[in-house]
């Protein structure tokens, strides 16, 4: 009643009623309308396939591991894998028997299985052996290459050993290896730990220089001054030796030999520390000799 009194009052007094018209509600389209029940359940249905393919991955990892572990263990099972073979290269005082001694239970075993680091760690502990390498060959075979240490002299010490360059000992010297004919060391006895291993270093290191020349050695003395005295074999003179070149200065010294026995025939001791000369000495009086060639032309008039 209000309204249409109201509306009556405005034609009355003349003024215009313009109709206004609303604007229609929009409907929302049904794709944009929030479905929570459906998002719900695509999330569990995704969750429930990927626990699906888990599971079945799982699976087959597990079958793999159970397939290869079979095959392994059937691999390492097998006799014609098992260690019948040994070759053995390099050795020359080492028998094949000792080598496979040091080996220990290697031979029968898979060959597979074998530590190649501790087979080779074995038989670098014989002190005969400087270096080895180990290789397997399919199906039963160990190559084995031994690098032998070489013996250079005999040191006296409680009793006598072999020696190699290095100043290391090998062996004992008794029965097995009375077959090696080499310079006796003195003067390691009464030196002990670093001291004697210096000592049989630079014996080691004089008769390496030396080369073939060596073989004119009867004895080497290593005395505290850190001089070398060589008793020479045949007249037994005696050489003494200062720091290096030690080659040059002996291989001069062999080339003067004769000379010197000849002008001093009573020397029974020659000094080659000296660069330019040498000094023979006899029982009672030192005398001196020639001057000492270069070792280039000394070499040349050989």
């Amino acid at each position: 009643m209000s309204e249409r009194r109201h509306l009556d009052d405005r034609r009355q007094r003349g003024l215009r009623i313009v109709p206004v018209e609303l604007p229609a509600p929009v409907e929302e389209a049904p794709f944009l309308r929030p479905n929570r029940r459906t998002r719900v359940r695509r999330a569990r249905r995704g969750w429930m396939w990927r626990s699906i393919l888990l599971l079945e991955a799982t699976g087959g990892a597990l079958v793999l591991t159970v397939a290869l572990w079979a095959s392994y263990a059937k691999v390492m099972a097998s006799e014609r894998l098992r260690v019948g073979n040994v070759e053995v290269r390099g050795s020359h005082f080492l028998s094949e028997g000792e080598v496979r001694e040091l080996l220990g239970p290697a031979v029968g075993e898979n060959i597979l299985g074998l530590d190649i680091q501790a087979l080779k760690a074995r038989l670098r502990s014989s002190p005969w052996v400087a270096e080895a390498t180990v290789a397997r060959t399919l199906p039963d075979t160990l190559r084995v290459e031994i690098r032998e240490r070489a013996p250079l002299a005999l040191a006296e010490l409680d009793r006598l050993y072999l020696m190699d360059g290095d100043g290391s000992l090998i062996d004992l010297y008794g029965p097995r290896t009375a077959g090696f004919d080499l310079p006796i060391v003195r003067g390691l006895a009464g030196a002990t730990g670093e001291a004697r291993r210096e000592r049989a270093g630079r014996a080691g290191a004089l008769l390496q220089d030396l080369g073939e020349l060596a073989r004119e050695v009867s004895e080497l003395q290593v005395e505290d001054s850190g001089d070398l005295r060589l008793v020479l074999r045949g007249a037994g003179e005696v050489v003494r030796m200062g720091p290096p070149p030690w080659r040059d200065r002996f291989l001069t010294f062999l080339g003067l030999r004769k000379e010197l026995s000849a002008r001093c025939p009573e020397a029974e001791y020659f000094d080659l520390r000296y660069r330019d000369r040498i000094v023979a000495k006899g029982r009672e009086r030192a005398i001196v000799g020639p001057p000492a060639p270069a070792a280039g032309e000394q070499a040349g008039g050989r």
